[in-house]
């Protein structure tokens, strides 16, 4: 079978006299390429060189800013542990202190009880002779007056009792009594309307007062002296 005829529906089959005139097509014209701007290579050179000198300028200087900061901040760090280990220290130091003190207070008590006890086992007579004799002065118009110590001391003090009342003008009625449950060195004297008394256990727990007091005292000091010590002052952004 034989190939279709092509179409010719496109062609012109009249005289070139009479085919009307192609018109021209204008083609537009291409934009113009703008010019590069050129400068010599030592020019190029010399500008960059500045940029980077620049670059590293602004680079060093925050670079010294961020190392300053740090500084003062790890400075900052470490004033503020300084100045706690030296409150711990001071405050080991106090403890010591304190205990130190209160080692010589007892040892020196411990002594003083000793070298006391010891003076009345030698001397019993001499605080309540002295004690008498306080007494006899304001109380010489009393009616009567009792006296009452340890029972080995009774009969020994009789003689010194009279001379003191003698001494003093007493004009009552003396009574010394011995006991048995009480200490050598303590006695008690009684009139009609009041009574005073040497006893050793309450002058050992008036003493232990008085140095509780104190040592509470010098404890108390020396945590105000060391309670607000002077902190640093936190560091400063730049």
């Amino acid at each position: 079978m034989a190939a279709p005829a092509r179409y010719n529906f496109d062609l012109d089959f009249r005289p070139q006299s009479q085919k009307p005139a192609l018109s021209k097509v204008e083609v537009p014209a291409e934009p113009p390429v703008p010019e590069v701007p050129k400068i010599e290579l030592a020019e190029h050179q010399r500008i960059l060189a500045g940029v980077e000198a620049r670059a590293r300028a602004e680079a060093y200087e925050a670079g010294k800013a961020d190392g300053q900061v740090a500084a003062a901040r790890t400075l900052a760090s470490e004033v503020t542990r300084l100045v706690d280990l030296g409150r711990a220290m001071q405050s080991r130091l106090d403890a010591d202190r304190q205990a130190v003190e209160r080692m010589a207070v007892d040892l020196s008590l411990a002594v003083g009880r000793k070298l006391a006890h010891r003076l009345i086992e030698n001397e019993p007579l001499e605080e309540i002779i002295v004690l008498i004799r306080e007494c006899l002065g304001p109380l010489r118009k009393a009616p009567h007056l009792v006296i009452r110590l340890a029972e080995a001391d009774a009969e020994a003090i009789r003689p010194h009792v009279d001379k003191q009342a003698r001494e003093s003008g007493f004009e009552g009625r003396l009574i010394v009594l011995g006991e048995a449950d009480m200490r050598r060195g303590d006695c008690r004297i009684e009139w009609a309307d009041g009574g005073i008394v040497r006893d050793t256990n309450s002058v050992d727990a008036e003493i232990d007062a008085a140095v509780g007091r104190y040592l509470a005292t010098r404890g108390r000091t020396a945590v105000a002296l060391h309670t607000d010590p002077v902190r640093p002052k936190p560091a400063q952004s730049l």
